[in-house]
């Protein structure tokens, strides 16, 4: 069960109810301004609120934008929703679209991958591009397996191991892990892993106005976009949609 916290106008102590947004459900907490937020009785009652929440089955919820109470609920065991899954899902989408966009060709573009380990998420990715594009490079571990099912299932072949100076020259670079070893420079560039998100690698997320209206408007749309597409009732599609070019 996912939470929805709303901070606003309204009674200060903290409220539990229920609420459909595009068909999603969610277990909400209402609780109202506080004119002194780090008072002890303010706190008392965000613990109180992080409780009812944990207590309900909520153990990840959608936060409100400069929320003071995000470390104290982390605490309780109440986490936000994590944005990751849903920036990876459309790495490998957005960046055929700025491909497209840039003008470089499926026969001609560079695109390399880079993880620690040839997991699903990163086999995915690579697995989409390289159904685009004939140069794809993959540097993680054990990736061979993955690499001769490709070639065996598509006849298409990637290049493993590559060296950082072709990560480097390549048009799009995907990283699911830091690299020190890197410019990050490319023309295209996604850093999707904890703590990616603050610099220029950047995948942005976007809801339909029609959504970003029925929340309040200092909700994460970002948090509830990931939400929405975890619970099934946003598709990637739409979501793509929305993101600028």
């Amino acid at each position: 069960m996912l939470g929805y916290i709303s901070y606003g106008e309204g009674p200060r102590r903290p409220i539990l109810g229920d609420r459909q947004i595009s068909g999603g459900s969610f277990v909400t907490l209402g609780m109202g301004l506080e004119s002194r937020p780090n008072g002890p009785l303010a706190r008392y009652r965000a613990r109180q609120g992080a409780r009812m929440l944990r207590e309900a089955g909520v153990r990840s919820a959608v936060f409100p934008v400069d929320f003071p109470y995000t470390a104290l609920f982390i605490r309780q065991g109440v986490l936000p929703i994590d944005t990751l899954p849903l920036r990876r899902a459309l790495a490998a989408p957005l960046t055929r679209r700025r491909l497209e966009a840039g003008g470089f060709q499926p026969t001609g573009a560079v695109v390399a991958v880079s993880g620690e380990r040839a997991v699903r998420e990163v086999t995915e990715c690579a697995k989409a591009l390289a159904l685009s594009y004939r140069y794809v490079l993959l540097s993680v571990r054990g990736g061979e397996n993955f690499a001769r099912e490709l070639r065996r299932e598509y006849g298409i072949s990637l290049l493993l191991e590559p060296s950082p100076d072709q990560l480097d020259r390549a048009d799009a670079l995907v990283l699911f892990a830091p690299r020190t070893d890197l410019k990050l420079d490319n023309a295209i560039l996604y850093t999707l892993y904890p703590g990616g998100e603050a610099g220029r690698g950047r995948l942005p997320l976007c809801l339909p106005r029609a959504l970003g209206a029925q929340a309040e408007s200092n909700c994460d749309q970002e948090q509830l976009a990931a939400a929405l597409y975890a619970m099934g009732t946003l598709p990637l599609e739409t979501l793509l949609a929305e993101i600028p070019g």
